[in-house]
């Protein structure tokens, strides 16, 4: 049995009107939407509303409320302009009467121009690491916890200088982890695309918090979340069902907020996508007592 198609079932839209359509909600350990189905769901909307010569190469999105994953959500998709190069769509995500997400995305026919890249770091190859979720489980188990038999990620994922949840100790905010599909799919380019949006907003905030030895779900920590979230297509025949790398940097942290920067590539080195994202990283009362 699938263990990757019902997460992709999720992630579908349904049109319900010519700039209106409805996705279901993913069901995420701690009750909410992930972020990265959101972003998904919404790349999906507004590419059915352009031409197919038009492909997405940025978007930029916020996220003002956490989704709730009992209700269906609501993509209000609208047509900002529509050029002879460049089309930008505007997209809402609504729950009960409420924009819970908003992105702008804008779609380019491609010209031919120079061409260069940052080159991708020297890392160890995704055979030469251990697997997250082992390792996890195996962590939850020390803990006398039992891992969840369901996966809620469709990927699979292995991290370079992985923090030690038993011991954890500060780390070089510059990171990242190697990922795939679990299972081999069908599908376009633009389904590989959502599905690197998806797992683009997975794990991208950690890298603010490795200079300071926490983990999201550290206890000094009030609020943990996604503020908004950028992404850049660089090329649009790649495939996330072969391994790819997201270098993760925690560049900057304060205030109560941290920003991170992102690059993926494939195993040949080609930089596939760039993304960045703000996050909220609010500290217990206590614990803002303690660093003031």
């Amino acid at each position: 049995m699938s263990k990757v198609q019902p997460i992709l079932d999720e992630l579908a839209v349904e049109q319900l009107d010519k700039l209106l359509f409805r996705g279901e909600p993913n069901h995420w350990p701690n009750r909410h939407v992930f972020g990265g189905h959101v972003i998904a769901q919404a790349m999906e909307a507004a590419t059915l509303t352009v031409p197919p010569e038009f492909k997405l190469h940025s978007l930029h999105c916020y996220f003002m409320r956490a989704g709730i994953d009992t209700h269906p959500i609501i993509y209000d998709v609208d047509p900002i302009r529509d050029g002879r190069s460049f089309l930008t769509r505007r997209v809402v995500a609504i729950q009960n009467g409420e924009a819970i997400f908003t992105t702008s995305m804008s779609f380019h026919v491609g010209e031919q121009g120079v061409e260069h890249q940052i080159d991708m770091p020297d890392v160890p190859q995704p055979e030469d690491l251990d697997d997250d979720e082992a390792y996890y489980a195996r962590v939850l188990r020390a803990f006398g916890k039992q891992p969840k038999d369901k996966p809620f990620m469709p990927f699979e994922m292995r991290s370079i200088d992985r923090m030690d949840l038993e011991n954890p100790k500060p780390k070089d905010p510059e990171t990242g982890y190697w990922f795939r599909l679990k299972e081999k799919i069908d599908g376009s380019p633009a389904l590989h695309a959502r599905l690197m949006g998806y797992i683009s907003d997975f794990a991208f905030l950690s890298s603010n918090l490795r200079p300071h030895a926490m983990i999201p779900r550290d206890p000094r920590l009030k609020t943990v979340a996604s503020l908004d979230h950028a992404l850049w297509f660089h090329r649009e025949n790649f495939r996330v069902d072969d391994w790819v790398f997201y270098k993760t940097d925690g560049y900057w942290t304060g205030k109560g907020r941290g920003l991170a920067r992102g690059a993926l590539y494939d195993r040949e080195g080609r930089l596939l996508a760039s993304a960045a994202q703000e996050s909220l990283l609010r500290l217990k009362p206590e614990e803002k007592d303690a660093v003031s």
